[in-house]
């Protein structure tokens, strides 16, 4: 009795370090209360204590981390951290906060040069177009709120909510969401002006459903499915080393969807499979050691399982009988992806551990565009187009050429969808540039720079203009600027 319980403290330990490990956590002293510290071009961030410290934890240690800080009366500054420096469990960044001069804050940005600022303590979190207006979301340390602008800035509606979103999605069918970590809320705008949600579902949905339908093409809707067969490859669910298209249609006269082509990322789709293999051999040692994880969910004793939803009260190891090779969840398959019932062992969860955080985080980048009746899928990561005609069959295929700035471009394009048409994301000094792609040549390269000031929290396009996010230290408040795309 006394071993099944080290063996369990043991597994319950090595569990609850399977995803506290894959963090890098940023902290120092900046010597000055209530400066912030956010990562550029993300939500989130913290802020120093009265003494001046902090703690910010970083989850993707795979790619460069911008890190800025900003203060009421000092100067902004900005700290770069790269992905071999971010395998460190912990960094410390210790330095003092640069006052501002008064000059220096008398030239500052002032409100009526904006396009919008928010309420007093408000981040602008995320902002989208939808039917000639556009659309805010602006978060407090525990709540949200969304507010509806005209073309001009001028706002036409506002809302609260009681809990915190991350982001705005439009989806396929032109619905407004709000997303947060767990639930996301389906909202629309009344004839009244007024923001009136419409149904909240879950965040699993929200992944595995919504963002399945990337676009309607030709009477039909494009669906993107990621994996082919968890059983054989796959350790993840949403593993983004490969992806399908397909399309089905609108009329419900096909049965199941029909097949368009696929992206395939070959050199991250084979360090998966290698290492698949390796935690799926490691699992067949451990299960031949004729050890099996057993759950123990009768709480009240009375024989009966919990309810989906509460807490496991323990663990325990169970030896199997000499001979029995245990219960295998793949060759069985009964395997559901769950990473715990596979973790047998330490050496298992440390594979496990490793394939989770550098390999398998970043899905391919895929971009669908509608040109001149056909079809455009840009995988920004292989640098392929793949051009679908009406009749759903591959017509071109070509590569994405990188003209100018090949360096500074983001692997990611930017929708006008009021202008038709369609911009290269590229940063060259922490500014945002911008340029036109053209969809018959295959080819985008860095034209115009598109915002005032370095590393914008967002930035979008839209009927002509770029718009920029912000936040403004100096007045504790979110801001947009825009600039007009020539």
């Amino acid at each position: 009795m006394k071993k099944s319980s080290i063996l369990a403290s043991l597994l319950l330990f090595f569990a609850s370090s399977l995803f506290a490990q894959t963090k890098t956590t940023v902290h120092g002293n900046l010597g000055v209360e209530n400066v912030n510290i956010s990562i550029v071009n993300t939500p989130y961030g913290t802020s120093t204590d009265a003494k001046g410290h902090y703690e910010l934890p970083i989850f993707d240690r795979t790619e460069a981390v911008n890190l800025y800080y900003s203060c009421i009366g000092y100067q902004d500054t900005v700290v770069s951290l790269t992905p071999r420096q971010l395998q460190r469990d912990s960094i410390n960044i210790s330095f003092r906060m640069r006052k501002m001069s008064y000059e220096l804050q008398e030239v500052g940005v002032t409100g009526n040069r904006d396009f919008y600022r928010s309420g007093t303590n408000r981040n602008i979190t995320d902002l989208v177009f939808l039917d000639g207006k556009i659309y805010l979301l602006e978060n407090r340390p525990k709540t949200s709120s969304m507010v509806v602008l005209d073309t001009d800035g001028v706002e036409q509606a506002h809302k609260d909510f009681d809990q915190l979103f991350e982001k705005l999605h439009i989806d396929a069918f032109d619905d407004l969401i709000l997303v947060g970590q767990d639930s996301c809320l389906q909202v629309y705008l009344d004839e009244k002006q007024g923001i009136l949600p419409v149904s909240t579902f879950s965040r699993d949905d929200y992944r595995n459903k919504l963002l399945k339908i990337v676009c309607e093409y030709n009477g039909a809707y494009i669906v993107r499915t990621i994996v082919h067969d968890r059983g054989l490859y796959w350790l993840k669910f949403n593993h983004g080393k490969s992806q399908d298209f397909l399309y089905m249609k609108k009329d419900g006269s096909m049965e199941k969807p029909q097949y368009l082509c696929s992206f395939i990322d070959t050199l991250g789709y084979r360090a998966c499979q290698s290492q698949w293999m390796k935690i799926q051999n490691e699992y067949h040692q451990a299960m031949a050691e004729n050890f099996t994880l057993e759950s123990i969910y009768d709480e009240n004793g009375d024989g009966n399982p919990m309810r989906e939803g509460e807490s496991i009260t323990s663990i325990r190891i169970k030896k199997a009988e000499r001979g029995s090779p245990g219960i295998d969840l793949i060759n069985e398959g009964t395997w559901d992806g769950n990473l715990v019932r596979l973790a047998e062992t330490p050496t298992l969860l440390g594979m496990i551990q490793w394939y989770c955080s550098m390999m398998a985080k970043k899905e391919l980048q895929i971009v669908p565009l509608k040109v001149n009746d056909m079809l455009q899928l840009v995988g920004l990561d292989n640098r392929e187009i793949v051009e679908i005609g009406p009749d759903f069959k591959v017509a071109k295929r070509q590569q994405l050429k990188i003209t100018s700035g090949e360096k500074f471009f983001k692997n990611e394009f930017i929708i006008d969808k009021a202008k038709g048409k369609v911009y290269g994301l590229f940063e060259k000094d922490g500014m945002s540039y911008i340029g036109l792609y053209d969809p018959e040549a295959g080819t985008v390269g860095m034209g115009q720079k598109a915002s005032k000031k370095i590393y914008p929290r967002v930035f979008k396009v839209h009927g002509g203009y770029a718009y920029s996010v912000f936040f403004d230290s100096g007045s504790n408040r979110g801001v947009i600027s825009r600039v007009r795309i020539e």
